[in-house]
């Protein structure tokens, strides 16, 4: 930040600095609005000769807002900076509060001008733009990668190597455009305003970044030593450590120095909500695991929120009046209406190796008493060895095995099959298992249609459901209480709801469609602020966070910038800047 203000400084010193250089007799401001046009024009055959260079998108859009506007300057006159262009400065001088880099829409520090590259063609360079329509230029070029930025995010989701998909892509928008006309209907601070997303989950981790920036700014917190499990009644001076790191964070009130090193039922009360606001077991011990979350710097929960945000932004302003989430990391089940959750139920997700996507879809209807066709890969690699083991293990797990996977497929005796010939590379048949018990999908199967063949379902494992690690599916998600979320989709639908017991009782397979269906979406968010103000983090269990981190630090934007020579006077220039993510 201090790197920034200097950044500023400059740019307003240079602001005040321009109207000597820029009065001209006659009309100084329309002799601007023309050499703008006339630069701006000079730059059309460049737009179509190279389409797809770096020049080209980013002259593109600014070239446009000022086509749109009649080539008008909008931050700059002759008496430097107007008041347009002094708010602009003091709203991306606070980018930081919503997760981004100031630095990273304003040009480096102009100390040594003379080592930066020009990126001018020859004519460009000999029309000498003055430091006023430079000045202009670079702000508006400013705006419009921050407005991106900050309503779109700096990142696609479809570029990481990360399972996403969506059907609710956000529209696309043209910022030139929105800007142009929103200084044309003069309600630019309204579209200025309007630029962050308007989600609450957005709203609440600018609130937490806030927060956490200010325990920052405090010094942090000071790691605890490694050494024996920490419980209640013990005395340790490590104790009044941990008391200090659980009061930074809010966990704790402040103590009288006779207890600070005395674990009592306050501290072990702090220790649980800890726990529970990082998804740890609430027992009120710091073990291994609490201790080495405890000792997670602010510096990256700080790069936490800021990452979380980030993907607030691939979302839609809202999800509807009535949702169902799921939150990845958390294992958990949101229903939510108008904001708020309305119940939670605990889920299991997949593996590390089997990764449950991020997903969007409509669940449009139920499965009672579902049969569960086999997935390929599974029946090759993990049932078939379980039937050259155990000749019965089909019988008693209530499979059949099919001679392909069409419709009419005739059911075939196991037995009649020389398994002994049958492989991981050959393998031609459909396994499927009968409604039961013991189904892996259990009683009910809630169906959102999506290339990812994904689903929400019921499972016989319910003792999976006491850890608190719960990555053990291929991908799909497994419900703790199937039944609670079946019975809140077919509340307006009595006949169904009634008939819900006595059908899965009956055994037999039934398709209930829902008469409204309703969205899904399943997030992966390891940082969110609860509805008490509570502040949450969960461990980054695909690697996501660290897939996200690498690309924001890896990717780079063509910037314009003014340089100020000896004696040539001012030019634009162009230079690539890595953008920074802290």
């Amino acid at each position: 930040m201090k790197f920034f203000r200097h950044n500023v400084i400059f740019l307003l010193a240079a602001a005040l600095l321009l109207s000597p250089l820029t009065v001209m007799a006659g009309a100084p401001h329309l002799q601007e609005t023309t050499e703008l046009k006339r630069l701006l024009e000079a730059m059309a055959p460049h737009f179509v000769s190279a389409p797809d260079t770096a020049a080209d998108k980013l002259w593109n859009p600014v070239a446009r807002f000022y086509r749109l506007i009649g080539y008008r300057m909008v931050w700059m006159d002759t008496d430097g900076l107007t008041p347009q262009g002094e708010s602009l400065l003091q709203i991306m001088g606070n980018a930081s509060e919503n997760g981004l880099a100031p630095e990273a829409y304003f040009p480096p520090q102009a100390a040594n001008p003379g080592s930066l590259p020009m990126g001018l063609t020859e004519p460009l360079e000999a029309m000498r733009p003055s430091p006023a329509v430079q000045m202009d230029m670079m702000l508006t070029d400013a705006l419009l990668r921050y407005a991106a930025d900050l309503s779109r995010g700096r990142v696609a989701p479809q570029s990481l190597d990360v399972p996403w998909v969506s059907d609710r892509q956000l529209p696309d928008r043209d910022f030139p455009s929105e800007l142009a006309a929103a200084f044309n209907a003069g309600y630019l601070w309204d579209f200025l305003n309007g630029l962050p997303p308007g989600q609450p989950a957005y709203a609440g981790l600018k609130a937490a970044l806030q927060q956490y920036e200010r325990i920052r700014s405090r010094g942090g917190w000071e790691p605890i030593e490694a050494g024996p499990s920490l419980r209640r009644e013990d005395r340790n001076p490590r104790i009044a450590v941990l008391r200090s790191r659980l009061f930074a964070t809010g966990d704790i009130p402040p103590c009288t120095p006779e207890v600070a090193d005395y674990f009592d039922a306050d501290l072990e009360a702090a220790v649980m909500r800890f726990q529970d606001r990082h998804g740890l077991k609430p027992d009120g011990v710091v073990g291994k695991k609490t201790l080495a979350v405890l000792n997670v710097p602010v510096e990256r929960r700080i790069a936490q929120l800021k990452l979380n945000m980030e993907r607030c932004r691939w979302y839609p302003d809202s999800f509807g009046q009535r949702y169902l989430l799921v939150n990845i990391p958390d294992y958990t089940l949101n229903i939510v209406e108008n904001d708020r959750v309305i119940q939670r139920i605990r889920v299991i997700v997949g593996r590390p190796n089997h990764q449950t996507p991020n997903l969007s879809g409509r669940l449009t209807y139920l499965e009672i008493n579902p049969y569960w066709n086999v997935p390929t890969k599974i029946a090759r690699k993990e049932i078939l060895p379980k039937i050259k083991e155990d000749p019965e293990y089909l019988v008693r797990q209530g499979i059949k095995v099919f001679d392909s996977w069409d419709e009419t497929a005739s059911p075939i005796d196991p037995e009649s099959i020389a398994w002994e010939g049958v492989s991981k590379n050959y393998f031609p048949y459909r396994l499927r298992q009968d409604p039961s018990a013991i189904n892996a999908l259990g009683q009910v199967k809630f169906i959102f249609p999506n290339s990812q063949a994904v689903y929400i379902h019921d499972t016989p494992a319910k003792s999976l459901f006491e850890e608190h690690r719960r990555s053990f599916s291929h991908g799909c998600v497994r419900l703790e209480s199937p039944f609670e979320l079946a019975r809140y989709l077919l509340r307006d639908q009595s006949r169904n709801l009634n008939s819900l017991e006595e059908t899965v009782h009956s055994g037999q397979h039934r398709i209930v469609v829902l008469k409204e269906s309703i969205p899904v979406h399943l997030v992966y968010f390891t940082a969110w602020m609860g509805p008490s103000g509570e502040i949450n983090f969960r461990e980054d269990i695909y690697d996501q966070d660290r897939e996200l981190e690498m690309a924001l630090n890896q990717r780079t934007v063509p910037t314009l910038f003014c340089r100020m020579e000896n004696s040539a006077g001012p030019m634009l220039a162009k230079y690539t800047l890595p953008e920074c993510y802290q």
